[in-house]
């Protein structure tokens, strides 16, 4: 039997898909997330270790991206890439999560790439290398990958309705007064409360 939370899923996954072929037949990737402000492409790299400090409640299957809550937390993503700055158009990612139960790091590799480079968005087909599906992605803020980078997942909502934002950090000690302003305002400017929003303590976090 197929639970509710997995059929809404589902249904927006189908939705998600339909959404990237409407839109590249109007060449405009901007589209993809209706309501939120594009950021555009920054020349620097995203390579490295990011934690994530603030994000929607998710509570499905393996530790990461889809569950944050226990027996999961440090949470993230690892991106790699052969290629060189300016402008990196796809990433090699993964998915990371703490399971406290089995003491261990579980992870999901994946790609990321940009849903077309020829446009200055910095929207994003996440692909999950083990099933093949695929999530649009649309980097909402970044301080040049100095700290921090706001996640939205377009065209998807949770159960009760709520956007899915992920904030990563690049360090597990968080984020500075003035980093954390500049996530705020971004976040307001975007219709996203953070008071519906989960943050996490990744400072003690072990190396993955």
């Amino acid at each position: 039997m197929v639970s509710p939370a997995t059929a809404v899923f589902s249904v927006l996954l189908v939705y998600s898909v339909l959404l990237i072929h409407s839109v590249l037949a109007s060449d405009d990737v901007a589209q993809l997330c209706p309501g939120t402000i594009p950021l555009r492409r920054v020349p620097s790299t995203g390579q490295g270790t990011w934690w994530t400090i603030l994000a929607t409640k998710a509570s499905s299957g393996q530790c990461g991206i889809n569950n944050n809550q226990a027996p999961c937390t440090c949470t993230g993503f690892q991106f790699s890439s052969n290629l060189h700055p300016p402008y990196i158009p796809v990433y090699n990612t993964t998915v990371f999560g703490y399971n406290t139960e089995k003491c261990a790091y579980e992870k999901q590799e994946a790609e990321i790439s940009l849903v077309d480079k020829n446009q200055p968005w910095a929207i994003f087909n996440f692909i999950d290398k083990a099933s093949g599906s695929s999530t649009v992605v649309s980097a909402l803020d970044t301080d040049d990958h100095e700290t921090f980078i706001i996640f939205y997942l377009c065209g998807m909502k949770t159960a009760e309705g709520e956007p899915i934002v992920i904030v990563v950090a690049k360090t597990r000690q968080g984020l500075s007064a003035e980093s954390q302003e500049r996530v705020d305002a971004v976040l307001k400017a975007n219709n996203i409360c953070k008071d519906k929003l989960v943050a996490f303590d990744t400072t003690s976090c072990s190396d993955i």
